[in-house]
């Protein structure tokens, strides 16, 4: 990343201070867009690597995810009541602004402000450094690396019509991207475990963003064995089903489709607000224009035809509120559910891997026992022993030496399986319990960020029906002139 990218980076952290944006030296171009809210949460950062990098002067209140249970190749931290009420973090997005006018390589940043106020203290710190989104998605990385049992909420679609079209940079688009880049931190400070990574106080507060906090392109080693994994555990399916999770999955699903059928119908309505609104227009355009006309009319209709155009700014501003704050909140929540239901995926892949090695435990026990006591083996197994012993046969390999050889290989490969299956226990119901209780975490956030929603929905439809009735109020005066035999 280059040095200049965040050359108007603003940094605050006197008490009480205020901060804003940068000069704008860098040939950029401000969006209007303002502040829409802010996400307060208690601020608790753990221990990281990261920390000869960039430590922050509130780390280490409250706890740390530094200890914690390997589960699965990753770490997975362990949850502890988490002391939230000495610290309190603010978290606002706005400012949007493109860079580098005039490359070939513009992009747009973010002016991410946070405020933590320590209650005990009264200190209070400001930090408002600049970030584009290719740092909220190394943040995001980074989350999903650090807590392989936790739901990271989802970025902005990328994916999007705009980048096809060249309109990434319309203030439009990069308004609908600041509100979602701001619900993504909102969700990560408001989440227990997320808000104590010490990769969110790096992104919050690292005023010096060096190329050591990229996103690194996978080796093609690591795309392979993932792959493979996810191939050999297609084929395993969990055999005794844990009631919890399978009441966990209805939910999630049942709340992802009927999200799904919402934003299906609401799009039907904002495509019905957005005709209106020309429709609107040209009404009120046809009623001035009668006004020329209907001389003895000509105020009363050109008042009418003026409430009529400021109506449809009313019902377009509507429109774009609701899609804005509305939509783009339940367009996030469908790809929400889809990473819990990834989720729980991931907690039935560990159990049917435990319920596999005991079988092959079992199996292999068996195996031991009845060359241990003589027995003929039955079935396929039967088959298998019979051409084996053939070719010992041919060979000229004494029977007796070769059982107790397969009997000890056996016992030992029965040691090695033992280990493996108190792992594979221990680590699927420490995922398990983990699974569990992030759900109740997404519900919890679920409800906070449904109750700002639906207010949003609720507030820009109050201000509108105030609007318009402000508009068509002001027409009664001039109708009433008119005289009437």
């Amino acid at each position: 990343m280059q040095e200049s990218e965040y050359d108007s980076v603003v940094w605050d952290t006197n008490a009480g201070g205020n901060h804003g944006q940068g000069s704008n030296s860098n040939g950029s171009t401000a969006f209007g867009h303002g502040t829409t809210g802010t996400a307060t949460a208690a601020a608790v950062t753990g221990t990281s690597p990261l920390a000869s990098t960039h430590t922050s002067p509130f780390e280490g209140i409250g706890g740390s995810s530094q200890d914690s249970p390997d589960v699965g190749g990753g770490k997975v931290a362990a949850r502890e009541s988490v002391d939230a009420g000495d610290v309190e973090t603010e978290v606002t997005v706005d400012q949007p602004r493109k860079e580098g006018e005039g490359t070939s390589n513009p992009f747009v940043t973010y002016l991410v402000t946070t405020t933590r106020t320590n209650r005990r203290t009264k200190e209070i710190r400001r930090y408002a450094l600049r970030r584009r989104y290719q740092d909220f998605a190394w943040l995001h990385e980074q989350l999903y690396k650090q807590f392989v049992a936790s739901v990271v909420p989802p970025l902005p679609d990328r994916r999007r019509l705009e980048y096809l079209t060249g309109d990434r940079f319309s203030e439009d688009f990069v308004g609908k991207r600041k509100h979602g880049l701001e619900r993504f931190v909102r969700r990560v400070v408001l989440h227990p475990l997320l808000r104590t990574s010490h990769h969110l106080t790096v992104f919050l507060e690292a005023k010096d963003w060096s190329s050591e906090y990229e996103i690194k392109p996978k080796s093609e080693n690591g795309v392979l064995d993932s792959i493979g994994d996810t191939l050999l555990n297609t084929f395993s399916k969990v055999r005794n089903r844990d009631e919890r999770f399978v009441e966990m999955r209805d939910t999630v699903g049942r709340l992802g489709d009927n999200l799904a059928r919402t934003q299906k119908l609401y799009l039907r309505v904002t495509k019905r607000q957005h005709d209106l609104q020309q429709a609107y227009e040209e009404l009120g355009t046809g009623l001035v224009d009668l006004g020329d006309i209907e001389t003895g009319m000509t105020m009363a209709l050109v008042e009418a035809g003026n409430a009529l155009k400021a109506h449809h700014l009313a019902v377009r501003q509507l429109a774009e509120q609701t899609e804005d704050l509305f939509l783009g909140e339940i367009d996030e929540y469908i790809s929400y559910c889809e990473a819990y239901l990834e989720l729980l995926r991931q907690r039935d892949q560990k159990q049917a891997e435990f319920e596999d090695l005991t079988e092959y435990l079992q199996q292999t026990a068996a195996e031991r026992d009845r060359l241990a006591n003589h027995q003929s083996a039955v079935g396929v197994s039967a088959v298998t022993n019979f051409i084996k012993g053939k070719v010992r046969d041919l060979r000229g390999v004494d029977p007796a030496i070769s059982r107790q050889q397969r009997i000890e290989n056996l016992g030992a490969r029965i040691n090695e399986l033992e280990v493996a299956v108190d792992t594979s226990r221990e680590d699927s119901a420490v995922f398990s319990e983990l699974v569990a209780e992030e759900y109740e975490v997404f519900g919890q956030i679920k409800q906070h960020d449904f109750k700002r929603a639906f207010s949003a929905l609720a507030s820009s439809h109050i201000e509108f029906y105030s609007r318009t009735v402000d508009i068509w109020r002001a027409v009664i005066p001039e109708l009433e002139k008119l005289p009437v035999d």
